[in-house]
């Protein structure tokens, strides 16, 4: 398993008798941030609030940000 580590692809093997999955650490930080926002309580709660505000027109663009904070 030499020199997997610079591949772009999910590789299995095994380690002894152990199965072992390697991937991308992009797949794996992705993965890990999923797993916790699934974990999380108040999270799906706090989309559903957001979504609200965006259906409600309660949001600004970015340039709206950048003009109110005297950015641009």
């Amino acid at each position: 398993m030499k020199g997997l580590a610079s591949r772009k692809e999910t590789v299995l093997g095994k380690i002894g008798k152990l199965p072992v999955v390697i991937l991308p650490l992009e797949d794996y930080e992705r993965m890990a941030e999923d797993l916790e926002m699934l974990s999380s309580k108040t999270l799906p709660r706090k989309i559903e609030k957001a979504r609200q505000e965006v259906r409600k027109g309660k949001i600004m663009s970015l340039a709206e940000v950048k003009k109110k904070l005297k950015l641009t």
